[in-house]
């Protein structure tokens, strides 16, 4: 990874479309409002590993350049700390932006740069969406090569270290059916297929 160095633009890369899909995702009404001054590429604790800075990112989606953005390792490493939207002076909310565009980018099949960051996005919501919270076997199962011998004993050692301690549990846990959270969830899943 690393940092990219300026390229030319041109205006063939740019999508003038690609402006008004954003401000129809979570966070993106406001994208428009970014002042490019740089607080939230520099309060990025996953920056270092980032080929775009959020910054970056935002004033490329102002350009149109939707390839680049969405096929941009950034979207993927942005842990959604929330750091930034924090301290940003225009209240972005950058990491509903940094998902919406993850989301944009696998219902427009655009390659992500570190191939297993789709798979994880997809696994967690399969998995939240099924229990209501985070079971972290099941996750580890989607994730790992099963045609993989040496990741199989590797993952099955360490998972025999973490059930010995007390630290994983066979069992996934649900949420109470009085949440209601498994109907807000397909809810939320209809909605953001009718996009």
């Amino acid at each position: 990874m690393g940092h990219n160095s300026s390229h030319q633009i041109t205006a063939k890369m740019a999508d003038p479309s690609f402006i008004e899909e954003i401000k129809k995702m979570p966070g993106g009404d406001k994208i428009l409002d970014c002042i490019q001054c740089g607080v939230c590429a520099g309060s990025c604790h996953a920056r270092f590993a980032m080929d775009y800075s959020p910054m970056q990112i935002l004033k490329m989606a102002h350009l149109g350049l939707k390839q680049e953005v969405l096929s941009s390792s950034t979207i993927w490493l942005c842990a959604s700390c929330y750091t930034c939207a924090s301290r940003c002076p225009r209240s972005l909310n950058i990491p509903a932006i940094m998902s919406g565009f993850k989301n944009m980018a696998m219902k427009s099949n655009v390659p992500a740069p570190i191939a297993l960051k789709p798979k994880f996005h997809k696994a967690f919501a399969e998995i939240v969406g099924k229990y209501g919270r985070m079971h972290e076997p099941e996750l580890k199962m989607k994730l790992t090569n099963k045609s993989s011998p040496s990741e199989l004993l590797r993952n099955a050692s360490l998972g025999i270290r973490m059930f010995r301690k007390g630290k994983l549990k066979l069992q996934a846990s649900k949420l109470s059916p009085s949440t209601h959270f498994s109907e807000i969830f397909k809810k939320a899943l209809n909605e953001e297929e009718k996009k």
